[in-house]
């Protein structure tokens, strides 16, 4: 019974890892994609969200992908 719930938790944190991850990814292209005001604009935003995201969730992300 225990593992079970164990297990479930465990699938649902890892598809919020993914969905975050491709959320970033996402961004990412879009930032190489746009002139450099706008990519430059994208940047510090993400840099300004990621700044405020509880710990827990940083240490989910590739934060040297969003980094200058």
């Amino acid at each position: 019974g225990g593992l079970f719930y164990l297990l479930c938790d465990e699938v649902s944190t890892l598809d919020w890892v993914v969905a975050l991850q491709q959320l970033l990814d996402l961004i990412n292209e879009v930032t190489k994609k746009a002139g450099k005001k706008l990519a430059a604009l994208i940047q510090r935003q993400l840099q300004q969200w990621i700044a405020v995201l509880p710990s827990y969730i940083k240490a989910c992300l590739p934060i040297s992908c969003c980094e200058s």
